[in-house]
């Protein structure tokens, strides 16, 4: 039987709505993102020594225009953005999704360093000594007139450390948001990759899944979800922000406090987990991984370090790593 190899796209792949609206282009479309993915990976596999991945094993489901629209939809509903600067709502679930942005980001600027006295001490001198030995953890309870500055500096230096735009982190963010506080939209992101996993590989035959960004929590859930038999060989999370304890906090079936669990699928076996970062990746700042998921049998997650030429967050970089891609050929290849 042959493998089956699933990859997971993360956040701000919606196409134009031009071609949202032409079916013909819309398969172009994503069977283009499918092969840009291959691409980076038959670089990979020839700096391994691996073989070559046939195409037609390769399954890619294109989530991104139908969780772009329950965004839209919401908005238009009146529904609140998670913007860092708004204040306390009314609403339990929308106050949710703006404590989790803000949440996602201190984990991020903690990973860093961050020391919110000395970055508020060049913008808002006067708040600075508020913040002074104070736990970041406790931050969201703040006042607003502490909050909105401190999130705000935060961003900054977020941005300023790893070099990415202020407003492409918090579009990143905002979209963690809503997928790990709305459940429906979680819901309908899961059926789409379920359908196109069970579509292609009906049996429950052999997988390797590779999730990268916010596709690599979908891959998680994913696979916390199957309730039918699926042989995963291999799981592979690249760019993740799996390692955010805010989203450790919310992972399907894990709102309990407790650290997260492996996914039962992923078999306990040496490096059947492999999770891959570069240090300049704002998506994976909070690496490594292995040691904050409880249950791992030894050596059943391990941490790559990479070094991404065009990009930090480059899902075809990621995988043209051979220390990435060997795995993934192996498993592909193993009888």
């Amino acid at each position: 039987m042959r493998t089956t190899l699933l990859f997971v796209h993360g956040r701000n792949q919606a196409s134009p709505r031009a071609i949202a609206d032409d079916p013909a282009r819309l398969r172009a479309y994503v069977e283009a993102k499918k092969r840009g993915w291959l691409a980076g990976l038959s670089r990979g596999l020839v700096l391994a020594g691996a073989g070559p991945v046939d195409e037609a094993d390769a399954v890619f489901p294109f989530y991104g225009n139908h969780f772009q629209r329950l965004i839209a939809e919401h908005e238009a509903r009146g529904g609140r953005r998670p913007e860092l600067e708004l204040g306390e709502s009314a609403d339990e679930q929308e106050t949710r999704l703006v404590d989790a942005k803000a949440a996602a980001l201190i984990d991020a600027v903690t990973s860093l360093g961050f020391d919110p006295a000395r970055e508020l001490a060049y913008t808002d001198p006067g708040l600075a000594h508020r913040v002074d030995g104070r736990d970041l953890a406790d931050e969201l309870g703040w006042g607003d007139a502490l909050r909105v500055p401190l999130l705000r500096s935060a961003l900054q230096f977020l941005s300023r450390k790893t070099g990415a735009p202020a407003a492409i982190i918090e579009q990143f963010l905002t979209d963690v948001a809503y997928y790990l506080e709305f459940d429906g939209m979680r819901a309908a992101v899961l059926d789409i990759a379920e359908a196109a996993l069970r579509d292609r590989n009906p049996d429950g035959g052999p997988v390797v899944v590779v999730g990268h960004s916010l596709g690599s929590v979908v891959a998680y859930d994913l696979l916390t979800r199957l309730a039918g038999d699926v042989d995963v060989r291999l799981f592979v999370t690249a760019g993740s922000p799996l390692g955010y304890p805010i989203v450790q906090k919310n992972l399907l079936g894990k709102r309990t406090g407790r650290p997260p669990s492996v996914p039962v699928r992923v078999p306990a076996r040496r490096a059947a987990w492999v999770n891959v970062y570069d240090v300049r990746d704002f998506v994976s700042l909070v690496h490594p991984i292995a040691r904050t998921f409880d249950g791992a049998a030894a050596d059943q997650v391990v941490d790559e370090q990479a070094f991404n030429p065009s990009h930090p967050h480059s899902i075809a970089d990621y995988l043209a790593d051979p220390d990435v891609a060997g795995p993934i050929g192996r498993a592909l290849q193993a009888a």
